[in-house]
């Protein structure tokens, strides 16, 4: 949840809410929102904020489980009893929700300064934005995900015991995620086409 992959993936879906439009960009609030003309500096400063905000996010979550820890050894050593489990559960649940109070506080920063600014354009509706993150989406996840059934399958198979207990959901899970990015493969396949076809 906190490792740097998912840091660098929040920090560019932040960034895609802002959109190259001239000289300026829009904002778009987790890219449906109506439209909100700012200038490319304000881009860059929003984008810096959430960026440090990430910074501070990661080296806080290190630092509060280091506290936890650290107290529940000193609280174990010092009373000679064993520390509960939901002391230390507790601590981590408070990381948990200071983590996510800041990043919703830092994600909405743009919409909160910017409510009251005049609008440039209507929402996207749901099918543009299935169609707006298909058209984001890569091959290469698609085949990440693909892979992930397949591997799935295959072990359950060498075990062979893919038609008992809990196996059997595990292998209905793969069938529906192979299902699932096969049907995704053709959309943005018919996708593409179709927009390589309007180029043309």
């Amino acid at each position: 949840m906190f490792g740097n992959g998912s840091s660098d993936l929040a920090r560019q879906m932040f960034a895609d809410q802002f959109e190259p439009d001239g000289d300026d960009f829009l904002y778009r609030k987790s890219l449906k929102g109506a439209p909100i003309r700012v200038s490319a500096s304000e881009r860059d400063r929003y984008v810096a904020t959430f960026n440090r905000h990430m910074k501070y996010r990661f080296w806080g979550i290190g630092g509060g489980m280091a506290v936890v820890c650290t107290a529940a050894i000193f609280i174990a050593v010092q009373t000679g009893t064993k520390v509960w489990d939901a002391a230390i559960y507790a601590g981590v649940g408070l990381i948990g929700v200071a983590f996510m109070a800041d990043y919703f506080w830092a994600w909405n920063l743009p919409a909160r300064e910017l409510r009251l600014r005049p609008t440039v354009g209507d929402a996207r509706s749901r099918a543009q934005m299935r169609q707006l993150l298909l058209a984001r989406m890569t091959y290469g996840q698609i085949a990440g995900g693909a892979g992930f059934a397949v591997f799935l399958l295959a072990r359950l198979w060498i075990q062979k015991d893919m038609l008992s207990g809990w196996n059997i959901l595990w292998a209905v899970l793969a069938v529906f995620m192979l299902a699932a990015t096969a049907i995704q493969a053709f959309r943005k396949w018919r996708l593409d086409s179709a927009e390589r076809g309007r180029v043309d």
